[in-house]
C-alpha cells in the first residue's frame, strides 16, 4: 500500500495488536516482567495507537501529505506522551522510562511501515 492510503478498519485492528504484542514483548525484554508495567503498556498502547491512527485518518480525508516525515513527528509525540504516562504511573527514573518508550515505538512504527506502507 502506498504513504497516505487509508487502511480499512480490520487493519487499524491488527495495527493495534502488533503494537500492543511488539510493545509488551519488548518491554519484558528490557526487564519489565511485573504484571503491572506489561499491562499499564497494553492500556497505554489502547489509547495512544487509536488516536494516532484516527489523527491519519483525518489528515488523509483532508488530502493532507501523509509522508514519512510527518509519521515520524507524530511518532515522536506518542514516544513523549507514552513516557510520560510511564513516569506518572511508575515514578521510576524519567530516563530509563524514555528509553523504554523510545525503543518500543521506534521498533513497532518501522515494523508498522513495513507491513502497511510498503
Amino acid at each position: 500500500m502506498p504513504l497516505g492510503t487509508i487502511l480499512s478498519l480490520s487493519n487499524y485492528v491488527v495495527a493495534l495488536v502488533l503494537s500492543i504484542i511488539i510493545e509488551v514483548s519488548i518491554a519484558y525484554v528490557m526487564g519489565y516482567r511485573q504484571k503491572k508495567y506489561l499491562l499499564t503498556i497494553m492500556m497505554i498502547n489502547f489509547i495512544t495507537n487509536p488516536i494516532l491512527n484516527y489523527f491519519l485518518l483525518v489528515l488523509s480525508f483532508m488530502k493532507f501529505n501523509i509522508n514519512l516525515l510527518l509519521l515520524g513527528f507524530l511518532e515522536i509525540g506518542v514516544i513523549l506522551v507514552e513516557w510520560g504516562l510511564l513516569v506518572y504511573t511508575f515514578h521510576k527514573p524519567q530516563d530509563r522510562l524514555f528509553l523504554l518508550s523510545f525503543i518500543t515505538n521506534t521498533v513497532s512504527s518501522l515494523v508498522g511501515i513495513m507491513i502497511f506502507w510498503i
